[in-house]
């Protein structure tokens, strides 16, 4: 893996560098148009491919980057991807399985054939039953991505160019035996300009590097399965930094005639459609002095209480936006009183991207001693973290009429929540992942146990569960439904 990434720092650190006349020659007038028809005898057996099926593992840090175990020992997370498409018909059915810490299976379906495109679940962890319509575009969204995971369909766009005389430019590194083309996009701007690095002997292509996009993509492992020889491993990171953010291994690719029709269709049980959420925040009182918020889809919840002239909020800090909705919601409903402190169950990124508009309006964050370490390292908050005025909450701590309980757990080092004792109400994020629908899914992680046991063992008083994500009235018939099926 060392070598590897090596090898991924070193072509990015080529593709990065302005391209020295001095030791890359200019190429000859028809140079490019030579070697771009070497490219195509080159590719010629798989210029027919239109129909194929694709599985590869990759382990994953893109979506990890703030969202680790333990923030001072980052981690990379395994996926499992398995795909069939027709470039022709523009059908297709994708499987994406991302396998997180504490056994949490986060499986993600959608497909789309001539009339509809749809994202679902089989698991159930976050979505139930319900499903998304993405729309009919989505194949032109998704599926460019996936074709840069093969090299000789990654390189098509190049050799489908019409004009190679005033759109591609040739220049030779003859030290490393290579040879780059520069392609300008046709009927683009100057920066949408991609580079495509190939090895000259045997010719392989070795790095794409889109300028437009600062995406970067490094080919290995070259083998040949039942006559088609193509890059078993990918590295790509979109941002462009010299650490890839995804590692692929190509586990198959089978040409096919057509997508598999069953997978072209909603199981049978699936719905109702996922409404689009009108983005409106509204509260409603469900205990004394206590507030749920909330829009039309519950995405995302939060409560407040109301404590004299000040106000706790526990939650709404999971993205600037929302975070100012919040409060310009809260200062509407109450403007003689003042939101002082805002609540946070753990460091995850998308528990913690808006408070920074909470440490300019002067308002105290509450959080675990892990928490608030996670929070001052957070590369977010660099330039304004002498803003934040921090509060640590301790285990069974009670800070009016609140009582917080920090647990240790595998979805993240430190893990709070809170109970309000008299109305029998928890505020959790992640511990319980129940669909909006109350579906159980097939398999739970671990710390959802230890979140149960947990309260069991203190026989807390239990009305109603609020989760920060989706389901925001979990019942503890549901939740003991939930423990039962890890038996």
């Amino acid at each position: 893996m060392k070598v590897i990434l090596t090898r991924y720092a070193l072509i990015f650190a080529f593709a990065s560098m302005t391209l020295c006349t001095s030791t890359i020659p200019a190429a000859w007038a028809g140079e490019a148009e030579e070697f771009v028809a070497k490219l195509k005898t080159h590719y010629q057996k798989t210029q027919s491919i239109n129909a194929f099926s694709l599985s590869y593992h990759f382990l994953n840090k893109r979506y990890r980057e703030s969202e680790y175990w333990d923030y001072q020992t980052p981690d990379r997370v395994m996926s499992q991807r398995m795909i069939e498409i027709d470039l022709v018909k523009k059908h297709f059915a994708d499987s994406d399985l991302l396998y997180s810490p504490g056994g949490l299976v986060n499986d993600r379906i959608q497909f789309q054939n001539d009339t509809q495109s749809y994202y679902y679940e089989t698991n159930g962890s976050f979505f139930g039953k319900r499903y998304f319509n993405e729309g009919m575009g989505n194949f032109d969204r998704v599926i460019p991505y996936i074709l840069m995971n093969v090299d000789f369909l990654a390189v098509r766009p190049l050799l489908e160019e019409n004009n190679i005389e005033g759109n591609v430019t040739l220049k030779q590194e003859i030290n490393s035996g290579t040879t780059t083309l520069i392609h300008k996009v046709s009927g683009s701007d100057d920066v949408s300009v991609i580079y495509y690095e190939f090895r000259d002997n045997p010719l392989q292509l070795l790095s794409i590097n889109n300028k437009g996009t600062s995406a970067i993509y490094v080919y290995d492992d070259y083998q040949t399965t039942r006559g088609i020889t193509f890059a078993r491993s990918v590295h790509s990171n979109p941002e462009g930094a010299t650490e890839p953010a995804y590692i692929k291994f190509i586990d198959q690719f089978e040409v096919i005639e057509q997508v598999d029709p069953v997978k072209l269709r909603l199981p049978q049980g699936y719905g109702p459609e996922i409404a689009k959420s009108d983005g409106i925040l509204v509260s409603e009182e469900i205990a004394a002095d206590l507030y749920l918020v909330t829009d039309s889809s519950a995405w995302r919840n939060s409560l407040f209480k109301v404590n004299g002239d000040k106000i706790m909020l526990f939650g709404g800090s999971g993205y600037p936006a929302l975070a100012e909705k919040t409060i310009k919601l809260i200062n509407e409903q109450f403007p003689t009183k003042r939101i002082t402190s805002v609540y946070v169950t753990h460091p995850h990124g998308y528990a913690i991207d808006g408070l920074n508009v909470y440490a300019d309006k002067g308002i105290e964050i509450l959080a675990d001693e892990y928490s608030i370490a996670a929070i001052k390292a957070y590369a977010g908050f660099a330039d304004d973290i002498a803003k934040f005025k921090f509060r640590t909450i301790e285990h069974e701590k009670i800070i009016d009429g609140a009582n917080f309980y920090v647990l240790e757990n595998m979805h993240s080092k430190r893990q709070s929540f809170v109970h309000f004792q008299d109305s029998g109400i928890i505020f959790q994020s992640d511990f319980l992942h129940i669909a909006f629908d109350n579906t159980i899914a097939k398999v739970i992680p671990n710390y959802t146990r230890t979140f149960i046991d947990f309260i069991r063992s203190k026989q807390l008083k239990i009305n109603r569960i609020v989760g920060n994500y989706q389901n925001n009235n979990i019942s503890v018939e549901v939740m003991n439904k939930t423990y039962d099926s890890l038996m």
